[in-house]
């Protein structure tokens, strides 16, 4: 069980996606929110408040009347308007997720009531049915706004859930005024990156060993010279990993390997570090309350502001597909010295006898399709905005495409690392050494011992398949480091 006190993390958002938790809000956190429900109903009643006594986006000046009962139910379904393919299950409990951590810090008003309802919707997984077309950077408006109707019973659930009754103005714009689905699907695609980058060095090593590069290139002077944050971090695991395979009589075969081999602990630094920074703002903004516009009991104000507006996660997200691009290519370059019998000491392409066979030549190919994917998500989302609302959101970020790009990224990062992958296992069984390594190494090829032994030209799809399966237990093979803690922020 997992209890939501305002401090979330990346992982939770993560287990309660899987299924793997349920979960609960503290009693400290529900008080909280029942005693703020009613200092906004008291502040509103005073003050001027968007969304509440007024109408949204360009009807801002137009004042709601109090007895107008319905106006919050107008809201919710005139803004629950999408349209796309459906979002998948693990994609809407993680928004779920993501929004519930939102409203345990006090300042959007709402009734304490909806957090039991996404506590039911998440533990019951009665979800809302969401399509993919309606978010921007400023707010998953639509998304929310179903998630409320579903909520309310207007709109059915995946499974069953017992109807709240209608909501009012208290609670309609403050639930919908939030980026969960953003935030909830990029800690989905930094999670799983965070695995692969830490797979990217195993298979690494595994690439050295069988190429037997220079370990120069990951020594703790070599990662000092990078002068780049990061490189000490990926160069004393590479130090650990080659330390541990064994190898007390490795001779390097070149004085200076090429860049694959050479300058990979500077490239990956740059996902590190991106990532790290990624992880960091993403928690951020699951322990902030954004909500426009926020209640401050103790100021005895309303605070209408644009904090919800993501440009630092919008680049946070952009970043890190940049760094990935960066580095996808040093990739490629070791799957081509894996492939070159002036590297690899044998044949052309790995293949089983040199009579002209293709052996792994194709693999390359697929791993040039993937870095072609990478590169073309690479382009930034975040420097393209938009006016809406006749001008009163005049420059709307797409945050939400950062997120939908990052994903792009890690899949096609995921099939690049299988083609690697296949590579190097096939050369480490060729020259005999894949029975010589110990410690991660070992355990890495132990992993992959199931991999198809023929090198004879033949379908490689269920090799790459295979290895894919992979590459999430490899990266587990490595110790996690958490960059970012609440306290922290």
């Amino acid at each position: 069980m997992i209890e939501l006190d305002g401090t979330g993390r990346v992982g939770d958002v993560v287990r309660l996606a899987d299924g793997s938790d349920q979960v609960s809000v503290s009693a400290t956190v529900a008080a909280t929110i029942a005693r703020v429900h009613e200092q906004a109903a008291d502040l509103s009643s005073r003050y001027p408040t968007y969304g509440r006594t007024t109408g949204v986006g360009a009807n801002r000046s137009t004042p709601v009347l109090s007895s107008d009962e319905n106006y919050g139910m107008r809201l919710l379904r005139s803004h629950a308007a999408d349209a796309g393919d459906p979002l998948d299950d693990r994609t809407v409990r993680a928004m779920l997720a993501a929004r519930l951590m939102q409203l345990c810090v006090p300042g959007a008003g709402l009734d304490p009531a909806i957090l039991d309802g996404l506590v039911r919707m998440l533990n019951q997984n009665a979800l809302p049915k969401l399509l993919h077309y309606a978010s921007i950077g400023t707010g998953d408006l639509a998304a929310l706004a179903g998630t409320a109707l579903t909520l309310i019973g207007e709109r059915p659930a995946t499974n069953p859930l017992t109807p709240m009754d209608p909501w009012g103005a208290d609670s309609a714009l403050p639930f919908m005024s939030s980026s969960a689905l953003t935030v909830g699907r990029s800690c989905l695609a930094v999670a799983e990156l965070a695995r692969l980058e830490r797979a990217s060095s195993v298979i690494y090593m595994l690439s050295f060993l069988a190429l037997d590069g220079n370990p120069s290139a990951f020594s703790a002077a070599a990662a000092r010279a990078a002068a780049a944050p990061q490189v000490d971090t990926v160069a004393a695991r590479l130090r650990s990993l080659f330390a541990g395979a064994g190898q007390l009589d490795h001779s390097p075969a070149r004085i200076q390997d090429p860049y694959g081999l050479r300058v990979y602990p500077v490239a990956q630094a740059s996902v590190v570090a991106t990532l790290n920074s990624l992880v960091g703002q993403l928690e951020r903004t699951l322990n902030t309350a954004q909500e426009n516009p926020l209640f401050d009991p103790d100021g005895d104000q309303v605070v209408h502001h644009g904090a919800f507006y993501q440009a630092s996660l919008s680049l946070g997200l952009d970043g890190t597909t940049l760094a990935m691009a960066l580095t996808a290519p040093i990739t490629h370059s070791r799957i081509r010295m894996l492939n070159d019998p002036e590297t690899n000491g044998g044949n052309a392409f790995l293949a089983a006898v040199a009579d002209g066979s293709s052996g792994l030549m194709m693999v390359e190919y697929v791993a040039a399709g993937a870095i072609a994917e990478i590169r073309a998500a690479a382009q930034p989302a975040s420097v393209g905005t938009l006016v809406l609302s006749r001008g009163m959101e005049e420059d709307a970020t797409f945050a939400s495409q950062s997120a939908l790009q990052l994903e792009r990224s890690v899949a096609a990062y995921r099939v690049l690392l299988c083609c690697e992958l296949v590579g190097a296992l096939r050369l480490l069984r060729q020259r005999g050494l894949h029975e010589r390594f110990s410690g991660i190494a070992g355990e890495a090829v132990a992993l992959a011992a199931g991999l198809p032994w023929n090198d004879h030209d033949r379908d490689l799809r269920g090799d790459l398949a295979a290895a894919g399966a992979l590459l999430d237990d490899l990266g587990r093979l490595l110790p996690e480091v958490e960059p970012v803690t609440p306290a922290g922020r």
